[in-house]
């Protein structure tokens, strides 16, 4: 939405005035000239009138993004008890809004998604759980497209996770796994950010600030271990210091029926910057394919690397077909 003043001005007057009407046009005159000096919108000439770039302008984008998708498995004399009936319910959400006034801009970012899946008579687990919030405040170098950015950005998940197995006994059991915020991240940024279009930016956190959270202290016990993810027992958060690089790109329409985003992230503490194997990265990619107006197929992938959590990447490849609603496409 654009915010224009608009100043009209009087070319012509038949009628006698008198010392207050004459007052108050002079004002009117006044008052248009200052807001047509301030706000250029319109040539002053009535016989043509070209239209100006606003020098004042405020605008707002905001882009909205859902998935889902549901199935149910259910069998007739199945070969072996593992073959259980099920429902799957899956849904992912994403909000992108950016607030543009001169040289400021103010970006926000989320992204959440969840996957159920139920056994009859038996568990229900919970298979996908995530959110990821980024605030960013920018303001332009001159009329480039570098901007100076300092933002914040928050990811863990909203539920608890177990992992379940059996006992000697064939009994089935459960270790709390994850819950929320345990673990969850924060980072604060203050950098460079460069728009590489109106929605795909680039961000580079030349000062950071990470915040490791583990507020359920009940998953050490469960796990039986005195420290996870860099933390030792006991201890609900550590802070550390480094560098931080992120793109952001929400989905996007890059031909009649291809859908491409992505949300990366990369870290680093300063003492480890001249070792790669203690760089931390989360990457979340996802390409989409429309068909029937309101359904697509979405192949997503998640690409995560956390010496704290595994010596190894952990690569996940979601392949999903289902209903979307964007407000863009």
């Amino acid at each position: 939405m654009v915010y224009n003043l608009i100043a009209i001005r009087f070319s012509s007057i038949t009628t006698p005035l008198g010392s207050i009407q004459r007052g108050m046009l002079l004002v009117g005159i006044l008052v248009s000239a200052f807001v047509i000096s301030n706000y250029p919108l319109y040539s002053q000439d009535t016989c043509n009138q070209t239209k100006t770039k606003p020098s004042r302008q405020l605008t707002a984008v905001t882009v909205i993004d859902f998935f889902t998708t549901f199935t149910g498995v259910r069998y007739l004399n199945g070969y072996t008890t593992s073959e259980k009936n099920n429902l799957n319910f899956y849904y992912n959400f994403t909000l992108n809004n950016k607030i543009k006034a001169g040289k400021l801009a103010i970006t926000n970012y989320y992204y959440t998604d969840l996957g159920i899946r139920d056994y009859q008579d038996s568990i229900t687990v919970i298979s996908d759980d995530q959110f990821i919030i980024k605030n960013a405040v920018a303001c332009q170098f001159l009329k480039s497209k570098f901007s100076f950015s300092l933002g914040t950005n928050s990811k863990s998940q909203y539920f608890r996770h177990y992992e379940y197995g059996t006992d000697t006994a064939g009994n089935i059991t459960r270790t709390l796994f994850t819950a929320y915020q345990s673990p969850g991240y924060r980072n604060f940024s203050c950098g460079i950010r460069y728009d590489v279009s109106e929605k795909v930016s680039i961000e580079f956190g030349l000062v950071n600030g990470k915040t490791t959270l583990m507020k359920n202290q009940d998953i050490y016990e469960s796990r039986n271990t005195k420290k996870l993810y860099g933390l030792e027992k006991g201890t609900k958060k550590k802070s550390e210091s480094g560098f931080n690089l992120l793109l952001t790109i929400p989905p996007n329409k890059i031909s009649k029926n291809l859908i491409f985003e992505n949300f990366s992230q990369i870290n680093v503490n300063r003492a480890d910057l001249d070792c790669i194997k203690y760089y931390k990265f989360d990457i979340n990619n996802a390409i989409h394919y429309i068909f029937l107006k309101h359904f697509r197929l979405t192949l997503r992938t998640l690409c995560r690397y956390d010496l704290n959590t595994g010596k190894r990447v952990t690569v996940i490849h979601h392949l999903s077909a289902g209903f979307y609603l964007n407000n863009t496409f």
